[in-house]
């Protein structure tokens, strides 16, 4: 049996904070040394609602962050911290790549589609100029681009057009596990249909596995194997997505569940000790945020 391509052991991170009366030792822990792990070639969510800990763990797989304590490893190796060489951080990047929620200030507005590509090609690659191109081509192919966006800049394109490009670029490092934080959040439904079906037809052609980061059930839904539910820093439930989906065994996860809107629903001001209505069979409407903020 193979080993997984990313697995997160025991990781922590700790902030140092102010001292209030909710951290009287003035640290807060956004995360409880979790472990989970991504098959390769797999798509893995990590679900949860605004401060559950989904972000800073997808932070801290990708470097942007140091964990307190615990490990990441890629293929069975741990991804090291302190001072790098150049050609270390070129390896890392071709390992993990982070795609954001916000297409409109994740690329460089100077820069044209076809040369930010190409810049991602000529650092982590030895390419002549032909060779470059012709990757170039494959990877705007490859999200549903054409010639004319590719030689475009990023204000003459739309945000599902720039989320695509988002992408391009960090496929263009040939990395193992792809991190989508959020990614099709900012985007109207009809266009995460789109983008998401770009993802899937990537995963398909690359075998690069998946990691997202979300709280949109519907995405879970449609491209993810397996699912780990978080909350307050802490995996609460975990396992292959029609499983939790279907039959939640934490009631946090049954909460979240049933605060995604049904078709037929009318927004209405719950009244106090009300609770929710159980989750019914509809299938999970594409949306981009629960109908009532969970505790």
């Amino acid at each position: 049996m193979s080993h997984p391509v990313l697995e997160v052991r025991d990781l922590r991170k700790v902030y140092q904070v102010a001292v209030t009366e909710d951290c009287p030792d003035g640290e807060f822990t956004a995360l409880h040394r979790e472990s989970f792990t991504l098959a390769p070639g797999g798509s893995l969510a990590v679900v949860g609602e605004s401060g559950s800990g989904k972000t800073t763990c997808a932070r801290l797989i990708v470097g942007l962050e140091r964990a307190t304590s615990g490990a990441v490893l890629v293929d069975g190796v741990e991804r090291g911290h302190g001072r790098m060489s150049a050609a270390r951080r070129r390896r890392r990047g071709r390992e993990v790549q982070i795609v954001f929620q916000d297409p409109y200030s994740s690329l460089d507005p100077r820069q044209r589609v076809r040369d930010c590509l190409a810049e991602v090609l000529t650092l982590h690659f030895d390419l002549d100029a032909r060779e470059r191109d012709r990757r170039v081509a494959e990877l705007i192919d490859q999200v549903g681009l054409d010639e004319r966006q590719a030689a475009a800049l990023p204000r003459a394109l739309s945000g599902g057009q720039r989320q695509r490009v988002a992408i391009a670029r960090a496929l263009a490092a040939g990395p193992k596990v792809l991190i989508l934080d959020e990614a099709v959040a900012a985007l109207d439904v009809s266009i995460q249909a789109q983008v998401l079906n770009v993802l899937a037809d990537v995963r398909e052609a690359t075998g690069v596995a998946y990691l997202f980061i979300t709280h949109d059930l519907a995405v879970v839904q449609q491209v993810c194997d397996d699912v780990v539910v978080m909350r307050s820093g802490r995996v609460v439930e975990r396992g292959p997505v029609a499983d939790v989906l279907e039959r939640p065994a934490h009631p946090y996860t049954r909460r979240l569940l049933a605060s995604v809107p049904r078709p037929g629903w009318t927004p209405r001001r719950r009244t106090t000790g009300e609770r929710p209505p159980a989750p019914s069979g509809h299938p999970l409407p594409a949306v981009s945020e629960t109908k009532e903020p969970l505790p």
